[in-house]
């Protein structure tokens, strides 16, 4: 009997669920010929909030569920990571993968932030798919750094179409590898929240799971006040990653103090706009090339400054511990690696 009353219970859900969904479509067919897109896109966020606010008991769990969907997910879990590789063993050590939640990775320009994220994506598409939405650059320097990574062929070259013989069938090789990746890019310039999760929702139902890489939350439109427009979009996306069960890897610019000091090495403060992206993530880690400044000693290791070497600096680490990774950096093919 009880069994019929779940089965029962969940066609009465599917069914208000359907109705809700269908008198949305209809506001929203009525509307459209009288609004703005952006008011379209707000209409469906309220409608689709809603949807899930009164259907939010469903959220309560018996610990002893949780417990058992943690243990039964544990087994499938490889080489001590909770979340996707990053494809540098010793920043996966520390942070465990990149997991459910938001990631900021945060620097200032000329770190490498793009080059960062590329070298993630195309080893996490091996895992899961990957969407990439960058405020900065459009789909084909997306794709330019990408086939740099894999090939190893400076991007400044590939541009203009200048490949060595020897290089050919590299080259050939990471466009067979590109081709059968689940990797997706998005190039919408100010993207909002409402439209960032709509794309979310819709990504989500084609792909199942993915990785989410924003390229950066700096470039998202803050309704033209930077302070609050940061503080909001931070708490919104991690509330997405958590609603979609999503692993976001969010870049971010620090702001200009950094450049004060002496040995230039980033700090939590130095999160440009807003106290609230520390509290909203997961983990927040810095890149650092001490080479940029022209310092003779590496302020971390205290060793001669190697060209070659970029620090991803974990200063916050909501599951684990913090502290120094050492990372090989070449710029000119857009990728980070292990040393």
């Amino acid at each position: 009997l009880s069994v019929g009353i779940e089965d029962h219970c969940k066609i009465l859900k599917e069914v208000s669920s359907k109705d809700k969904a269908y008198k949305l479509g209809v506001q929203l067919q009525e509307a459209s010929n009288s609004k703005q897109s952006t008011d379209l896109m707000e209409m469906i966020q309220k409608g689709l909030d809603e949807m899930q606010n009164k259907g939010s008991l469903s959220n309560s769990k018996s610990i002893s569920d949780v417990m058992a969907k943690e243990l039964h997910e544990r087994k499938s879990r490889k080489g001590g990571l909770i979340g996707v590789s990053s494809g540098m063993r010793d920043f996966d050590n520390f942070i465990g993968g990149i997991y459910t939640g938001v990631h900021v990775i945060a620097a200032r320009p000329a770190m490498g932030k793009t080059a960062f994220a590329v070298s993630v994506a195309i080893n996490a598409v091996n895992e899961i798919p990957v969407v990439f939405w960058s405020g900065e650059m459009t789909s084909d320097k997306i794709f330019l750094r990408v086939e740099s990574n894999i090939s190893g062929i400076p991007t400044e070259r590939l541009r203009i179409n200048d490949i060595y013989r020897d290089e050919e069938q590299e080259l050939n090789r990471s466009h067979i590898l590109i081709d059968r990746m689940n990797f997706t890019v998005d190039d919408t310039p100010n993207l909002n929240m409402n439209q960032l999760r709509v794309k979310a929702m819709s990504w989500k139902a084609k792909l199942g799971r993915f990785l989410l890489v924003m390229d950066y939350l700096g470039l998202m439109d803050d309704g033209g006040d930077e302070y609050k427009g940061v503080t909001s979009n931070s708490k919104r996306v991690h509330q997405l990653a958590n609603e979609l069960d999503l692993p976001i890897l969010l870049l971010h610019q620090l702001n200009r103090s950094v450049e004060s000091r002496e040995n230039k090495i980033p700090q939590l403060s130095d999160l440009r706009a807003s106290g609230g992206i520390e509290q909203d993530a997961d983990t927040v880690s810095f890149l650092y090339r001490p080479s940029y400044y022209k310092l003779e000693r590496d302020p971390i290791s205290g060793l001669e400054t190697d060209g070659s070497k970029a620090w991803i600096i974990v200063k916050k680490n909501r599951e684990g511990k913090t502290g120094e990774v050492c990372a090989r950096f070449e710029g000119h093919r857009s990728r980070y690696s292990d040393l």
